[in-house]
C-alpha cells in the first residue's frame, strides 16, 4: 500500500493532549484515529497523453506521466472531500483535462476511473466504490467495469475454460460505465469472454487465465489499442500493479526495414522453416505480418537463396498485443538486426513523431524540428546523435502540436544539411516514423524513409474488379453464392488495398488474401477486417517489390470461409480486368468414348486478352497413376490432336499445369475462346484418356446428348445408342455439335422442340457425316426463343430409321454430362 494523508505530519502512535488544571491534575486524551478509504485511479481514455494526478495543490502519490492502461496501486487516504484534477501533458505544457470535488467515506474503497474520449470531448471520472472487506481465504474477488466508450452493450462470460457459450449464463450485462458487483469465485482457471448483448458471437475471448486465490481484482474492459479485432482488452488491477489481458487470437505485429544499401532483395525467415517477409528490397518498409507470441529465431538471406545467410539466428522475443519494427541496418559487410517496440497509439491532442538514426556513414548527426526549416538561428531539438547498434539510437514518441514542419539532419555542430525533407503537415491523432539510412550509392549522403502515417499517400493507379464463385475454389464447391471484390493498387508506394462484399454469404466467417497460382491452394498472405453485413476490408498494406510482382502477376487470390466450407466456400483469383478466369469440371463422361469412373477433376485457367496468354492448371483426384496430360483442340464430342502438354507437378501427383503463361496464335485463341479445346488425362487403364475437361470460357455452354431407345416417345426397344455433345455460345447463339450412334443406320436426324417426355417439331436437320456421325450444320445460330429453350432443356436429338421412321433413338440435350 502507498500511504497518502491530507494531515502534513501524523504519528503511527495514537497522540496523548496533556492540559493542566489549579489543582494541577493530569487529564489524558486519547485521540480517535481518522477513518481512511482506499483510492485507486486508472488512466482508461484510450485518445489522451499521459496524465498528472493532483490532489489539491499536489500530485497525488506520485501519479505523474501515467499512460493509456495503467493503474495506482491502491493509495490510503483519510476519509473527507479532495480537490481532484487531472491534466494532460500537451505539447507545450498542460491541460486540465478533470476537475472534481470527490467525497470518500472511510471504510471504503474507490476506484475512478478516467473515462471517454479527448476527440468527442467526453472525459469524465467514473467512481466505482466498495465497501472495505476482505476475500473469503482460498476465493478470487473480481468486479469488471465497461470502460470501452466505442464498444456497445456486451454480455460478460466468466466460465471454466472451453466451456459451451451456448449453454452459458452470462455473469452480467453491461453498457459503457457500468460494472458489475463484486463476485466471489474459487481461486483457479477460468475463461473471460465478452459477446454483443444478446448474441453469442464473441468479440473478446481471454484464453485460459489464471485469477489467483486471496486477490481481489478490478477488471476493465478499455479500448483495444494493441493488435488483433477484438474491440477491447482487458486491464487488470490487483492493488499493487496492473497488467493486460490480451484476445487470445491477438498475435504479436512485427515489420522490417530493409536500411543495407549495399544489400540485395532478402528474405527473412523464423525457426529456419517460416518465411515471414519474400524478397524485401533496399529501402523497403514492409507491413505488419502478426505472428505467434514466443521466441524465435531470425535469419536474413539472399532472396530465393536459403543458403546465403546474411544475418545468422538473431534471437528476438514478441508478445501478443504489441507491435515490433526489425532493422536490418550497416552495411552487407557488418550487417545487423536491430529489434525495437513501436506503441503506435494516436492521440488526440498531438501529433507523435518518431526519428531514428539508421545512418552508419553519417556519423554524429544534429536533428532539427522547425516550422519553415530555418535551422540558423536555432539549437537542434536533438544534438550529437550517433548511430549505435544492437539498439539504434531515436529520439522516442515525440509529442507536437499540429501543423507544418521541416525537419533537418545535419552533421553534429554543422548548418549543412544533409536531409531536408520539405513541409510536412502533421496531424493530431496520427503518428509518424521517419528512419535515417545510407544512399544507395557510396557518397550519396545519407536519405530518410518514412512510415506510419508519415508513409506517402495512397495514390491508385491500378484497380482490378474480382468475382469470387464456389467454381474457382480447389476443389470446386457446389455453391450458388458469389461475393464481388476490388482491388486497388499503388504502384508506385508500392501498396494495395481490398474492399470484398459477401453479402450474397449469410455466414461468411472469414476472408483473406492468400498466396496460391489459379488452381493451387495456398497460406494466408494478409487478413480482411470484417466491417459488419458482409463487407470486408484489407486497409492499405505496403508491399515489397517482389510481392507487388506476385499480385500483378495472378499469383494471389481471395477467399471467403464458411462454416460450412471452413476451407472456402467463394474464391477469385486477383487479375487485372483485361485476365478472363475459366473454370471448368473433368470427367469420364465427357471422353469419347465415355469412360465410367470414379475420378474426377476441375480445371482453372487465365486467359489474357493483351497477349492471348494462357494460364492453366488442372486438378485431379482418383487418377495418381496419371501418366500424360495435355491440352487438346477439339469441340465437345469430338477427339483432336494435342496442342500443348501439361507437366505434372514434382510434389503432387494430382496436380498439372501448363507451367507458366502459353502465348497462342490469334486463330488459336479464337478456337480456345468458342470453346474449341480441351484437357485429357491419360492413365494406364484408359491410354486415351481417363478424364476429360471442355475449356468453356463464361459465354460457351456444352451440353451432353446420350440417346437411347427408352427416351422414345412411346419407348423403343433397340441395341443402338449414341453419344455427342453440342457447345452454344450465349453471346452470339453459334452451336457446334457431334453426336455418334452405333447399331444404327439412320435415314435422318433432327433436332426437335420438346421436354423430355414430349415429341415435338424439327428445330433442324443434322448433318449425315458418315460412319455414324452426325454434325450440327455449319454456321448455325439458334434465336433467343430457340436458345432459351435450350438451356431449359426443350430440345433432343431423334435419330429416325426405317423400322422406326418417329425415332428409334432419342437423346435430351441437357446442360453439363450427368
Amino acid at each position: 500500500m502507498i500511504s497518502f494523508s491530507k494531515i502534513l505530519a501524523v504519528s503511527v502512535f495514537s497522540i496523548s493532549l496533556v492540559a493542566c488544571n489549579d489543582d494541577d491534575n493530569v487529564v489524558v486524551i486519547d485521540e480517535v484515529p481518522t477513518p481512511t478509504s482506499d483510492l485507486r485511479i486508472i488512466h482508461a481514455v484510450h485518445d489522451a497523453p499521459t496524465v498528472n494526478v493532483y490532489a489539491g495543490a499536489a500530485v497525488l502519490a506520485g501519479l505523474e506521466n501515467v499512460d493509456y492502461q495503467v493503474s495506482s496501486p491502491w493509495i490510503t487516504v483519510d476519509e473527507g472531500t479532495y480537490a481532484v484534477r487531472v491534466e494532460a501533458n500537451i505539447p507545450g505544457g498542460t491541460a486540465d483535462v478533470i476537475t472534481a470535488s470527490l467525497t470518500l467515506e472511510g471504510e471504503k474503497s474507490y476506484n475512478v476511473l478516467a473515462v471517454g474520449s479527448t476527440a468527442d470531448g467526453t472525459i469524465e471520472p467514473l467512481v466505482v466504490s466498495v465497501d472495505r472487506a476482505a476475500v473469503t481465504s482460498g476465493n478470487v474477488r473480481v468486479q469488471i467495469v465497461h470502460a470501452a466508450p466505442a464498444a456497445p452493450m456486451v454480455d460478460i462470460y466468466v466460465t471454466a475454460p472451453d466451456e459451451d457459450i451456448e449453454t452459458a449464463q452470462p455473469l452480467a450485462t453491461a453498457s459503457f460505465k457500468e460494472s458489475t458487483g463484486q463476485v466471489e469465485v474459487t481461486g483457479g482457471d477460468y475463461q473471460i469472454r465478452i459477446t454483443p448483448a444478446g448474441s453469442k458471437t464473441v468479440v473478446f475471448d481471454s484464453g485460459t487465465v489464471t485469477l489467483p486465490a486471496d486477490a481481489d481484482l478490478l477488471v476493465a474492459a478499455t479500448q483495444n489499442t494493441g493488435t488483433g479485432t477484438s474491440p477491447v482488452t482487458l486491464l487488470v488491477a490487483d492493488g499493487t500493479s496492473s497488467f493486460k489481458i490480451w484476445d487470445v487470437n491477438s498475435k504479436a505485429n512485427v515489420r522490417v526495414v530493409h536500411a543495407v544499401s549495399d544489400a540485395p532483395a532478402v528474405d527473412v525467415i523464423a525457426n529456419n522453416a517460416l518465411t515471414l517477409f519474400d524478397g524485401i528490397s533496399y529501402p523497403d518498409v514492409t507491413a505488419y505480418v502478426a505472428v505467434d507470441a514466443g521466441d524465435y529465431t531470425i535469419d536474413v538471406a539472399v532472396d530465393g537463396s536459403e543458403s546465403t545467410v546474411a544475418i545468422d539466428d538473431a534471437a528476438i522475443t514478441v508478445e501478443s498485443g504489441l507491435f515490433y519494427t526489425a532493422f536490418a541496418n550497416s552495411d552487407l559487410a557488418t550487417i545487423g538486426l536491430d529489434f525495437v517496440l513501436d506503441v503506435p497509439r494516436p492521440i488526440a491532442t498531438a501529433a507523435k513523431v518518431r526519428i531514428f538514426h539508421a545512418s552508419p556513414d553519417a556519423g554524429a548527426v544534429d536533428i532539427y524540428v522547425t516550422a519553415d526549416g530555418d535551422i540558423s538561428a536555432v539549437s537542434p531539438n536533438f544534438a550529437g546523435v550517433t548511430f549505435t547498434t544492437p539498439m539504434l539510437s531515436e529520439t522516442g514518441y515525440v509529442e507536437l502540436a499540429a501543423g507544418d514542419y521541416v525537419v533537418t539532419v545535419t552533421g553534429a555542430d554543422s548548418k549543412d544539411a544533409a536531409i531536408e525533407t520539405g513541409v510536412l503537415s502533421l496531424e493530431v491523432n496520427k503518428v509518424y516514423t521517419a528512419i535515417a539510412i545510407d544512399g544507395l550509392m557510396a557518397g550519396d549522403g545519407p536519405t530518410l524513409i518514412t512510415a506510419d502515417d508519415l508513409a506517402p499517400s495512397f495514390n491508385v493507379s491500378t484497380t482490378f474488379n474480382i468475382t469470387l464463385g464456389g467454381n474457382q475454389e480447389v476443389p470446386m464447391v457446389d455453391t450458388l453464392s458469389a461475393a464481388t471484390a476490388m482491388v486497388e493498387i499503388d504502384e508506385s508506394l508500392p501498396a494495395f488495398k481490398v474492399t470484398l462484399d459477401a453479402s450474397m454469404l449469410t455466414d461468411a466467417s472469414a476472408a483473406h488474401v492468400h498466396d496460391g497460382d489459379i488452381g493451387t491452394n495456398g497460406g494466408v498472405a494478409f487478413g480482411l477486417t470484417d466491417m459488419g453485413d458482409g463487407i470486408f476490408v484489407l486497409e492499405q498494406t505496403e508491399l515489397t517489390a517482389g510481392l507487388l510482382n506476385d499480385l500483378l502477376s495472378g499469383e494471389w487470390y481471395l477467399n471467403v470461409h464458411t462454416p460450412s466450407n471452413p476451407g472456402g466456400e467463394v474464391r477469385g483469383q486477383i487479375v487485372p480486368d483485361t485476365t478472363v478466369v475459366v473454370t471448368f469440371p473433368l470427367s469420364g463422361l465427357q471422353e469419347i468414348p465415355q469412360v465410367i469412373t470414379d475420378a474426377m477433376g476441375g480445371g482453372y485457367a487465365l486467359f489474357d486478352t493483351t497477349d492471348n496468354g494462357v494460364t492453366l492448371a488442372v486438378a485431379t483426384s482418383g487418377v495418381e497413376d496419371a501418366t500424360m496430360a495435355h491440352i487438346h483442340t477439339g469441340f465437345a464430342g469430338v477427339n483432336g490432336g494435342v496442342l500443348v502438354a501439361l507437366a505434372q507437378d514434382a510434389a503432387d501427383v494430382n496436380l498439372w499445369t501448363s507451367g507458366g503463361e502459353i502465348n497462342l496464335e490469334q486463330a488459336t485463341a479464337d478456337l480456345l475462346l468458342s470453346g474449341g479445346h480441351y484437357v485429357n488425362v491419360h492413365t494406364p487403364a484408359n491410354p486415351s484418356g481417363e478424364l476429360r475437361g471442355q475449356i468453356t470460357p463464361a459465354n460457351i455452354e456444352v451440353y451432353g446428348v446420350v440417346p437411347s431407345g427408352d427416351q422414345e416417345v412411346p419407348a423403343v426397344t433397340t441395341d443402338a445408342s449414341g453419344m455427342g455433345a453440342i457447345t452454344l455460345n450465349t453471346t452470339t447463339g453459334l452451336i457446334i455439335g457431334t453426336i455418334n450412334v452405333f447399331d444404327i443406320t439412320p435415314t435422318m436426324a433432327h433436332i426437335h422442340a420438346g421436354e423430355a417426355g414430349v415429341n415435338g417439331g424439327v428445330v433442324l436437320a443434322l448433318t449425315d457425316a458418315g460412319e455414324g456421325v452426325f454434325n450440327v450444320p455449319e454456321d448455325t445460330v439458334l434465336d433467343m426463343a430457340q436458345m432459351d429453350l435450350m438451356q431449359a432443356a426443350g430440345l433432343y436429338t431423334n435419330f429416325h430409321t426405317t423400322e422406326n421412321p418417329g425415332g428409334e433413338i432419342r437423346g435430351q440435350i441437357t446442360l453439363g454430362f450427368n
